[in-house]
Protein backbone atom coordinates (compact mmCIF):
# COMPACT_ATOMS: atom_id res chain seq x y z
CA UNK A 1 0.00 0.00 0.00
CA UNK A 2 1.71 3.57 -1.49
CA UNK A 3 0.07 6.67 0.01
CA UNK A 4 1.19 9.79 -1.85
CA UNK A 5 0.55 13.21 0.07
CA UNK A 6 1.47 16.02 -2.56
CA UNK A 7 1.90 19.10 -0.02
CA UNK A 8 2.86 22.79 -1.19
CA UNK A 9 5.84 23.42 1.85
CA UNK A 10 6.34 27.49 1.53
CA UNK A 11 2.48 28.01 2.29
CA UNK A 12 1.72 25.19 5.07
CA UNK A 13 2.02 25.98 8.61
CA UNK A 14 4.97 24.37 10.51
CA UNK A 15 2.08 22.93 12.83
CA UNK A 16 -0.42 21.70 10.45
CA UNK A 17 2.90 19.86 8.80
CA UNK A 18 3.22 18.52 12.31
CA UNK A 19 0.24 17.18 12.77
CA UNK A 20 -0.15 15.36 9.27
CA UNK A 21 3.44 13.75 9.76
CA UNK A 22 2.28 12.24 13.16
CA UNK A 23 -1.13 10.90 12.16
CA UNK A 24 0.43 9.52 9.12
CA UNK A 25 2.64 7.68 11.19
CA UNK A 26 -0.18 6.61 13.59
CA UNK A 27 -1.85 5.55 10.57
CA UNK A 28 1.29 2.58 9.04
CA UNK A 29 2.49 1.99 12.82
CA UNK A 30 -1.71 0.64 13.27
CA UNK A 31 -1.41 -1.08 10.19
CA UNK A 32 1.44 -2.91 10.99
CA UNK A 33 0.38 -4.52 14.55
CA UNK A 34 -2.58 -5.63 12.58
CA UNK A 35 -1.30 -7.25 10.00
CA UNK A 36 0.74 -8.68 12.73
CA UNK A 37 -1.28 -9.80 14.80
CA UNK A 38 -3.53 -11.63 11.58
CA UNK A 39 -0.72 -13.54 10.91
CA UNK A 40 0.54 -14.43 14.42
CA UNK A 41 -3.23 -15.72 15.14
CA UNK A 42 -3.34 -17.77 11.89
CA UNK A 43 0.23 -19.42 12.56
CA UNK A 44 -1.49 -20.31 16.27
CA UNK A 45 -4.61 -21.85 14.62
CA UNK A 46 -2.23 -23.65 11.64
CA UNK A 47 -0.03 -25.21 15.00
CA UNK A 48 -3.23 -25.91 16.58
CA UNK A 49 -4.35 -28.00 13.92
CA UNK A 50 -1.44 -29.75 13.33
CA UNK A 51 -0.75 -30.94 17.09
CA UNK A 52 -3.93 -32.26 16.74
CA UNK A 53 -3.57 -34.13 13.59
CA UNK A 54 -0.46 -35.79 15.05
CA UNK A 55 -2.34 -36.68 18.19
CA UNK A 56 -5.18 -37.81 15.86
CA UNK A 57 -2.60 -40.09 14.08
CA UNK A 58 -1.07 -41.25 17.06
CA UNK A 59 -4.58 -42.09 18.65
CA UNK A 60 -4.85 -44.51 15.17
CA UNK A 61 -1.83 -46.32 15.91
CA UNK A 62 -3.09 -47.88 18.72
CA UNK A 63 -3.93 -51.53 18.87
CA UNK A 64 -7.56 -51.26 19.72
CA UNK A 65 -7.74 -48.07 17.05
CA UNK A 66 -5.62 -49.33 14.41
CA UNK A 67 -7.90 -52.09 12.88
CA UNK A 68 -10.55 -49.46 11.99
CA UNK A 69 -8.67 -47.66 9.66
CA UNK A 70 -6.86 -50.97 7.86
CA UNK A 71 -9.18 -52.79 4.76
CA UNK A 72 -7.99 -55.83 2.77
CA UNK A 73 -8.96 -55.77 -0.98
CA UNK A 74 -10.27 -59.24 -2.07
CA UNK A 75 -10.04 -59.87 -6.21
CA UNK A 76 -13.66 -59.71 -7.75
CA UNK A 77 -12.86 -63.35 -8.91
CA UNK A 78 -12.20 -64.49 -5.48
CA UNK A 79 -16.08 -63.93 -4.36
CA UNK A 80 -17.10 -65.30 -7.68
CA UNK A 81 -14.81 -68.26 -7.18
CA UNK A 82 -16.78 -71.73 -7.11
CA UNK A 83 -13.85 -73.45 -4.87
CA UNK A 84 -14.53 -74.74 -1.53
CA UNK A 85 -13.97 -72.28 0.99
CA UNK A 86 -14.01 -68.96 -1.46
CA UNK A 87 -17.14 -67.25 -2.88
CA UNK A 88 -20.06 -65.63 -1.14
CA UNK A 89 -19.61 -67.98 2.03
CA UNK A 90 -15.94 -66.32 2.19
CA UNK A 91 -17.87 -62.89 1.92
CA UNK A 92 -20.31 -64.18 4.80
CA UNK A 93 -17.73 -65.47 7.31
CA UNK A 94 -15.94 -61.70 6.63
CA UNK A 95 -18.55 -60.05 7.41
CA UNK A 96 -19.01 -62.18 10.70
CA UNK A 97 -15.59 -61.43 11.70
CA UNK A 98 -16.29 -57.39 11.42
CA UNK A 99 -13.20 -57.18 9.14
CA UNK A 100 -13.30 -53.84 6.86
CA UNK A 101 -13.38 -54.93 3.06
CA UNK A 102 -13.40 -53.97 -0.26
CA UNK A 103 -14.01 -56.31 -3.53
CA UNK A 104 -12.69 -55.13 -6.62
CA UNK A 105 -10.54 -56.06 -9.82
CA UNK A 106 -6.91 -56.56 -9.11
CA UNK A 107 -4.02 -56.83 -11.14
CA UNK A 108 -3.37 -60.47 -10.53
CA UNK A 109 -5.85 -63.13 -10.26
CA UNK A 110 -7.17 -64.31 -6.77
CA UNK A 111 -4.96 -62.01 -4.82
CA UNK A 112 -5.83 -60.07 -1.58
CA UNK A 113 -4.06 -56.94 -0.40
CA UNK A 114 -4.27 -54.44 2.55
CA UNK A 115 -4.79 -50.72 2.45
CA UNK A 116 -4.33 -48.24 5.18
CA UNK A 117 -6.34 -45.21 5.44
CA UNK A 118 -3.64 -41.93 6.13
CA UNK A 119 -6.79 -40.57 8.35
CA UNK A 120 -3.66 -36.84 8.03
CA UNK A 121 -5.90 -33.96 8.57
CA UNK A 122 -5.47 -31.33 6.24
CA UNK A 123 -5.71 -27.48 6.45
CA UNK A 124 -7.76 -26.02 3.97
CA UNK A 125 -6.54 -22.88 2.51
CA UNK A 126 -9.29 -21.53 0.25
CA UNK A 127 -11.79 -21.54 3.36
CA UNK A 128 -11.86 -20.96 7.17
CA UNK A 129 -9.00 -22.39 8.93
CA UNK A 130 -11.15 -23.98 12.21
CA UNK A 131 -12.34 -26.61 9.13
CA UNK A 132 -10.52 -29.59 8.58
CA UNK A 133 -10.54 -32.24 6.02
CA UNK A 134 -9.90 -36.17 7.10
CA UNK A 135 -8.34 -37.70 4.24
CA UNK A 136 -10.26 -40.65 2.66
CA UNK A 137 -7.05 -41.55 0.78
CA UNK A 138 -6.18 -45.73 1.21
CA UNK A 139 -2.29 -46.72 0.62
CA UNK A 140 -1.53 -50.10 0.15
CA UNK A 141 0.53 -52.10 2.32
CA UNK A 142 3.45 -53.82 1.49
CA UNK A 143 1.65 -57.56 1.74
CA UNK A 144 0.32 -59.93 -0.96
CA UNK A 145 -1.61 -62.79 -0.95
CA UNK A 146 -2.46 -64.87 -3.32
CA UNK A 147 -4.97 -67.78 -3.19
CA UNK A 148 -4.59 -71.43 -5.15
CA UNK A 149 -6.20 -74.75 -5.02
CA UNK A 150 -4.10 -77.69 -4.42
CA UNK A 151 -5.93 -78.83 -7.70
CA UNK A 152 -4.31 -75.79 -9.66
CA UNK A 153 -1.48 -75.49 -8.21
CA UNK A 154 -0.44 -79.24 -8.98
CA UNK A 155 -1.30 -78.84 -12.50
CA UNK A 156 0.73 -75.56 -13.21
CA UNK A 157 4.05 -76.69 -13.59
CA UNK A 158 5.53 -73.28 -14.18
CA UNK A 159 6.17 -72.39 -10.84
CA UNK A 160 8.66 -69.60 -11.78
CA UNK A 161 5.79 -67.79 -13.69
CA UNK A 162 3.47 -67.18 -10.30
CA UNK A 163 6.53 -66.20 -8.41
CA UNK A 164 7.75 -63.56 -11.70
CA UNK A 165 4.22 -62.10 -11.97
CA UNK A 166 4.08 -61.17 -8.39
CA UNK A 167 7.17 -59.84 -8.17
CA UNK A 168 6.27 -57.93 -11.41
CA UNK A 169 3.16 -57.19 -10.53
CA UNK A 170 4.11 -56.24 -7.11
CA UNK A 171 7.63 -55.10 -6.45
CA UNK A 172 8.15 -53.94 -3.15
CA UNK A 173 5.55 -55.99 -1.45
CA UNK A 174 5.52 -59.21 0.57
CA UNK A 175 4.44 -62.35 -1.43
CA UNK A 176 2.40 -65.08 0.40
CA UNK A 177 1.03 -68.05 -1.82
CA UNK A 178 -1.83 -69.54 0.02
CA UNK A 179 -2.93 -72.94 -0.71
CA UNK A 180 -6.92 -74.53 0.00
CA UNK A 181 -5.75 -78.15 0.58
CA UNK A 182 -6.82 -80.52 3.16
CA UNK A 183 -4.16 -82.05 5.86
CA UNK A 184 -4.55 -85.41 4.74
CA UNK A 185 -1.93 -87.19 3.47
CA UNK A 186 -2.24 -88.70 0.28
CA UNK A 187 -0.59 -89.50 -3.32
CA UNK A 188 -0.27 -85.52 -4.38
CA UNK A 189 0.79 -84.13 -1.02
CA UNK A 190 4.18 -84.85 -2.32
CA UNK A 191 4.24 -82.96 -5.35
CA UNK A 192 2.13 -80.26 -3.36
CA UNK A 193 5.07 -79.56 -0.86
CA UNK A 194 7.84 -79.90 -3.49
CA UNK A 195 5.96 -76.99 -5.00
CA UNK A 196 5.85 -75.17 -1.60
CA UNK A 197 9.51 -75.62 -0.90
CA UNK A 198 10.36 -74.57 -4.53
CA UNK A 199 8.44 -71.45 -3.74
CA UNK A 200 10.30 -70.49 -0.77
CA UNK A 201 13.66 -71.21 -1.47
CA UNK A 202 14.00 -70.31 -5.19
CA UNK A 203 11.63 -67.88 -5.84
CA UNK A 204 11.49 -66.35 -2.04
CA UNK A 205 7.83 -66.20 -1.76
CA UNK A 206 5.97 -67.16 1.60
CA UNK A 207 3.74 -70.55 1.52
CA UNK A 208 0.78 -71.34 3.64
CA UNK A 209 -1.35 -73.91 3.36
CA UNK A 210 -4.88 -74.07 4.79
CA UNK A 211 -8.52 -76.19 4.45
CA UNK A 212 -10.73 -75.43 2.07
CA UNK A 213 -13.08 -73.82 4.46
CA UNK A 214 -14.17 -70.39 4.41
CA UNK A 215 -14.30 -70.56 8.37
CA UNK A 216 -10.61 -71.23 8.54
CA UNK A 217 -9.59 -68.83 5.68
CA UNK A 218 -11.40 -65.93 7.27
CA UNK A 219 -9.21 -66.62 10.62
CA UNK A 220 -6.13 -66.51 8.25
CA UNK A 221 -7.19 -63.17 7.25
CA UNK A 222 -8.37 -61.52 10.35
CA UNK A 223 -4.75 -62.37 11.77
CA UNK A 224 -3.06 -61.01 8.53
CA UNK A 225 -5.34 -57.99 9.12
CA UNK A 226 -4.56 -57.70 12.61
CA UNK A 227 -0.78 -58.09 11.79
CA UNK A 228 -0.80 -54.98 9.29
CA UNK A 229 -2.73 -53.00 11.27
CA UNK A 230 -0.43 -53.25 14.90
CA UNK A 231 2.90 -53.13 12.81
CA UNK A 232 3.47 -49.80 12.91
CA UNK A 233 2.52 -49.54 16.42
CA UNK A 234 5.00 -52.22 17.37
CA UNK A 235 7.61 -50.97 14.91
CA UNK A 236 7.59 -47.21 16.60
CA UNK A 237 7.58 -48.70 20.11
CA UNK A 238 10.92 -50.83 19.33
CA UNK A 239 12.70 -47.87 17.85
CA UNK A 240 11.48 -45.84 20.79
CA UNK A 241 13.43 -48.46 22.94
CA UNK A 242 16.87 -48.85 23.89
CA UNK A 243 17.96 -52.27 23.52
CA UNK A 244 18.43 -52.91 26.79
CA UNK A 245 14.78 -51.52 28.10
CA UNK A 246 13.08 -54.48 25.62
CA UNK A 247 13.85 -56.39 28.49
CA UNK A 248 12.46 -54.87 30.92
CA UNK A 249 9.50 -53.70 29.15
CA UNK A 250 7.18 -57.10 29.29
CA UNK A 251 5.90 -57.17 25.87
CA UNK A 252 6.00 -61.12 25.71
CA UNK A 253 5.33 -64.00 28.07
CA UNK A 254 6.84 -64.76 31.24
CA UNK A 255 8.70 -61.19 30.85
CA UNK A 256 8.94 -59.03 34.11
CA UNK A 257 7.57 -55.29 34.16
CA UNK A 258 10.48 -52.93 35.18
CA UNK A 259 8.63 -49.80 36.26
CA UNK A 260 11.73 -47.52 38.26
CA UNK A 261 13.19 -50.20 41.03
CA UNK A 262 9.74 -51.80 41.50
CA UNK A 263 9.86 -55.08 39.50
CA UNK A 264 13.88 -55.57 40.25
CA UNK A 265 13.42 -58.65 42.89
CA UNK A 266 10.94 -60.23 40.60
CA UNK A 267 13.38 -60.24 37.92
CA UNK A 268 15.70 -61.45 39.71
CA UNK A 269 13.98 -64.35 40.69
CA UNK A 270 13.12 -65.00 37.42
CA UNK A 271 15.87 -64.99 35.95
CA UNK A 272 17.13 -67.83 38.66
CA UNK A 273 13.59 -69.73 37.50
CA UNK A 274 14.76 -70.84 34.64
CA UNK A 275 17.64 -72.98 35.90
CA UNK A 276 16.31 -76.18 35.32
CA UNK A 277 16.96 -77.14 39.12
CA UNK A 278 15.95 -74.07 40.58
CA UNK A 279 11.77 -73.92 41.80
CA UNK A 280 10.66 -71.19 43.61
CA UNK A 281 11.49 -72.07 46.95
CA UNK A 282 14.86 -72.62 45.86
CA UNK A 283 14.84 -68.87 44.77
CA UNK A 284 12.95 -67.18 47.45
CA UNK A 285 15.68 -69.10 49.64
CA UNK A 286 18.72 -67.73 47.57
CA UNK A 287 16.87 -64.05 47.25
CA UNK A 288 16.51 -64.10 51.29
CA UNK A 289 20.22 -63.94 51.34
CA UNK A 290 21.41 -62.16 48.50
CA UNK A 291 18.45 -59.63 47.49
CA UNK A 292 19.86 -59.39 44.11
CA UNK A 293 23.02 -60.56 41.76
CA UNK A 294 25.94 -57.77 43.15
CA UNK A 295 25.42 -59.58 46.30
CA UNK A 296 26.14 -62.75 45.33
CA UNK A 297 28.99 -61.37 43.25
CA UNK A 298 30.27 -59.62 45.86
CA UNK A 299 30.31 -62.96 48.29
CA UNK A 300 32.25 -64.93 45.42
CA UNK A 301 35.09 -62.65 44.73
CA UNK A 302 35.71 -62.49 48.89
CA UNK A 303 35.70 -66.41 49.43
CA UNK A 304 34.07 -68.50 46.12
CA UNK A 305 35.10 -72.31 47.80
CA UNK A 306 33.63 -71.21 50.86
CA UNK A 307 30.32 -69.15 49.60
CA UNK A 308 29.59 -72.54 47.80
CA UNK A 309 29.59 -74.71 51.17
CA UNK A 310 27.39 -72.02 53.06
CA UNK A 311 24.75 -72.22 50.05
CA UNK A 312 24.40 -76.04 49.60
CA UNK A 313 24.04 -75.97 53.04
CA UNK A 314 20.99 -73.69 52.97
CA UNK A 315 17.53 -74.98 54.32
CA UNK A 316 14.47 -74.62 51.69
CA UNK A 317 11.29 -73.46 53.02
CA UNK A 318 8.45 -75.61 51.56
CA UNK A 319 4.81 -74.05 51.51
CA UNK A 320 2.09 -76.12 52.48
CA UNK A 321 1.82 -78.64 55.74
CA UNK A 322 4.98 -81.64 55.58
CA UNK A 323 5.38 -84.82 56.87
CA UNK A 324 6.80 -84.73 60.43
CA UNK A 325 9.56 -87.51 59.83
CA UNK A 326 10.71 -85.68 56.68
CA UNK A 327 14.35 -84.22 56.41
CA UNK A 328 15.11 -80.55 55.87
CA UNK A 329 15.33 -80.33 52.27
CA UNK A 330 18.88 -78.08 51.13
CA UNK A 331 20.07 -76.51 48.05
CA UNK A 332 23.09 -79.03 48.09
CA UNK A 333 26.08 -79.19 46.31
CA UNK A 334 25.09 -79.45 42.49
CA UNK A 335 22.89 -76.90 42.48
CA UNK A 336 25.66 -74.49 44.57
CA UNK A 337 28.48 -75.55 42.11
CA UNK A 338 25.63 -75.11 38.75
CA UNK A 339 25.06 -71.53 40.64
CA UNK A 340 28.77 -70.44 40.99
CA UNK A 341 29.98 -71.39 37.22
CA UNK A 342 27.37 -69.59 36.08
CA UNK A 343 28.35 -66.42 37.59
CA UNK A 344 31.78 -66.32 37.89
CA UNK A 345 32.90 -68.33 34.19
CA UNK A 346 33.99 -65.79 31.50
CA UNK A 347 33.66 -68.83 28.45
CA UNK A 348 30.68 -67.66 26.54
CA UNK A 349 30.28 -71.43 25.33
CA UNK A 350 30.49 -73.29 28.69
CA UNK A 351 27.74 -75.58 29.65
CA UNK A 352 26.28 -75.55 32.64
Amino acid sequence: MYIFFTIEFDCMPFKLFYLIKKHFFAFINQTRLTFEYCSNNMNSKADKLQKKAIRDQQKRMKPGECQKYVRLVLDSEIIGSSAAGLGQQLRMEIEKLEIKYEIRPLPAKMCVIWERQSGQHEILTTANLEEQVLSAKWEMEKQVMQFFTAQALNKNTQIQSIAENLHTLFPEAKHTVTVLSKTDKNDSSSTLTTTLIELQLMHQVATIQVPPVAEEVAALLRRFTKAIAEAPFKQQKSESMGAFKKFLANDKKQCVRVVGTNGFVRLWQQHLNRMPLVTLEVAEAIIAKYPCPKRLLDAYEIDAEAEKERMADWKINRAGPQPLQQADRRIGNVLASKLHFLYSSRDPNAII
